[in-house]
């Protein structure tokens, strides 16, 4: 639900989006979260916008948000529309265009409803029926570490998911993140026991076909405590599937099933 209440939390949406206007006025829409109104906006760019919401949510639950266009018009030959690219939630961006998307033509009333799309030619709803996992609970900070260790990783989306990776010592979970399009840093803080081998493993855990779309994890480098470690060293194998051992192969960056990159990292990294 969205109203302020114990356990729930902060949460941002923002909705891509771009306009047409007819008559001089612009499309006009509103942006509800399980029912609720959590305001709304008016596009007045035919270029790509951010609309920003912000509530307070439920976690580890489903929740349905609504991009409700009202206000489609022709005017003088000029066609109102709205055309919304995606929604975001904390950062995890949904297309239009996934399978999680429906568009409920005119009334919201379940009885005009077509696969999702950009454009929204009539008035109606463009309904994001969320999965808990767009609503994690959120991790406490973890108490400052004696080893840092830096991923730098790159995902292909699928179905406007990016690639999930857990970060595990040893087989244990100490971190984990979303990788994007782009190359990027990701930096942990960790307790490792000093001048001990550990293993350092990157665990990919969301590997999908969605629409022709292939979600896969890119590993570029990973450092630990400054020392840096690419994906094809000797010392680094990719254990596909289950963590189990069993189907072990040479390390490499791209990640193309579920599966752990393993890092046997000697003593000396510590």
């Amino acid at each position: 639900m969205a109203t302020t209440t114990t356990g729930l939390v902060d949460t941002t949406f923002v909705v891509n989006a771009s306009g047409q206007a007819a008559g001089g006025i612009w499309p006009q829409f509103r942006l509800l979260l399980d029912g609720v109104n959590l305001g709304q906006a008016t596009v007045s760019s035919t270029s790509d916008g951010r609309y920003t919401f912000k509530a307070q949510v439920a976690p580890d639950q489903a929740h349905k948000l609504q991009i409700v266009y009202f206000n489609d018009g022709y005017v003088n030959g000029q066609d109102r529309n709205l055309l919304v690219k995606s929604l975001e939630v904390n950062g995890k961006s949904v297309a239009s265009t996934s399978s999680l998307v429906s568009y409920d033509r005119g009334a919201s009333d379940g009885k005009d409803v077509i696969p999702g799309q950009e454009g929204m030619w009539w008035d109606g709803s463009l309904d994001f029926a969320l999965t808990k996992d767009y609503f994690p609970v959120p991790t406490p900070p973890a108490p400052a570490g004696n080893s840092q260790v830096i991923l730098n990783l790159q995902g292909n989306a699928a179905g406007g998911v990016n690639a999930h990776f857990n970060l595990l010592i040893d087989g244990k979970k100490v971190g984990e993140g979303m990788a994007g399009a782009s190359a990027k840093d990701y930096a942990f803080s960790i307790n490792a026991t000093a001048d001990q081998a550990h293993k350092v493993q990157i665990q990919y855990d969301n590997d999908a076909t969605v629409n022709g779309q292939d979600r896969n994890l890119l590993v570029n480098k990973i450092t630990i405590n400054g020392k840096s470690v690419m994906p094809t060293d000797s010392n680094v194998t990719y254990d596909k599937g289950a963590l189990d051992g069993k189907d072990v192969v040479k390390g490499q960056s791209g990640l193309w099933w579920n599966g752990t990159l393993v890092v046997d990292a000697d003593k000396s990294f510590f």
